[in-house]
């Protein structure tokens, strides 16, 4: 695995499918998707309320085209590097990965919880859980890129 990481175009290729895979779900999927359970407001937290009138309102695709704007830059900079990455890049890039995937372990615990307490509204928790962990990796890659170009 850390052989791989030292090919930028193996991370723009990574980046990129997690990238088209979610917003075809943000863009295309969520359209067809009816949120029923919008109605009943009364026992719940205004910023969950907020949270559902949102994703009601189709707002998600906001999401969605400020997280492509973000990819589109990393792949940018990662394909205006034509070299490969040494062992001390490949380490930065390996914490990145290791913090995006402590924020997510983090965000499914969140989710569980969420879920035992109280299972109505599964979909838009599930869609909380996929903003959490999309932001994560894309923006762990963009600190990556970043700290690169830095150093």
């Amino acid at each position: 695995m850390i052989r791989l990481l030292k090919y930028p175009a193996v991370n723009a290729v990574c980046i990129s499918l997690f990238t088209i895979f979610y917003s075809v779900i943000f863009l295309f999927v969520y359209k067809k998707i009816s949120f029923e359970s919008r109605a009943n407001y009364e026992n719940i937290s205004s910023l969950w309320q907020m949270w559902c009138d949102f994703l009601f309102a189709g707002h998600q695709v906001f999401i969605a085209y400020a997280l492509i704007f973000v990819t589109v830059i990393v792949v940018v900079l990662l394909i205006l590097r034509p070299h490969e990455h040494d062992e001390y890049h490949t380490a930065i890039l390996t914490n990145c990965l290791v913090t995006a995937s402590v924020l997510t372990l983090i965000a499914i615990a969140i989710f569980f919880v969420l879920i035992l307490f109280d299972p109505s509204e599964f979909l838009q928790k599930f869609t909380l859980f996929i903003v959490i962990h999309w932001i994560s990796v894309v923006f762990a890659n963009l600190t990556y890129v970043l700290m690169c170009r830095w150093r």
